[in-house]
């Protein structure tokens, strides 16, 4: 039954949604160079307001989506062993990215981006709303984009999300505590 619904819904998103200007975006989200501008303005940012901390904080973030990316791609793919839907023909996916041969669970692209939004989130906190919502937007967006595209289903996406944003915590947690330390030895 839940992988049914992961197929209708992958279906629908995939397929039914599909459009010119959804195709357009949904290529430019999953694609990493397209968000290089953005990542250099994030750094200026942190640099400007935190100054010193910034490099404990990018460590961190840098450190937070490696690790998603390897838990992600070294551990949960080899041990799920689920086909990714550009390779399933019976669905006849529209694909419009690259498809690996990697392995669809779980998805490291929302692995990867949730680790870094729920970093932010927990930083600059949950009372900033705007902060918080871009944040989750900018994660839900790039992940949203792998179902679009054609190399994850759904859950592959909700998977990835959540180990993301497990490993975003744990790093946050591991940023403070390595940041009080640094403070006491000052």
């Amino acid at each position: 039954m839940i992988e049914s619904i992961d197929i209708a819904l992958f279906k629908f998103i995939n397929k039914t949604l599909s459009n010119g200007v959804f195709d357009f975006l949904m290529v430019k989200f999953s694609d990493k160079l397209f968000w290089i501008p953005f990542y250099v303005l994030v750094i200026f940012l942190l640099t400007k307001e935190y100054k010193k901390k910034s490099l404990l904080i990018l460590l961190s973030v840098i450190l937070a989506a490696s690790a998603s990316d390897f838990i992600s791609s070294k551990v949960f793919k080899p041990m799920f062993e689920r086909t990714r839907p550009c390779h399933e023909l019976s669905l006849t996916p529209n694909v419009l990215v690259n498809c690996g041969n990697n392995g669809s669970m779980p998805s490291s692209h929302a692995a990867n981006h949730f680790a870094v939004a729920v970093f932010f989130v927990l930083l600059y906190g949950f009372k900033n709303l705007k902060n918080t919502v871009f944040w989750f937007t900018w994660a839900f967006l790039i992940a949203f984009s792998r179902i679009y595209n054609g190399v994850h289903y759904p859950s592959d996406v909700i998977v990835g999300a959540l180990l993301g944003a497990l490993i975003g915590f744990i790093f946050y947690k591991l940023y403070i505590f390595s940041s009080q330390r640094l403070s006491s030895k000052s």
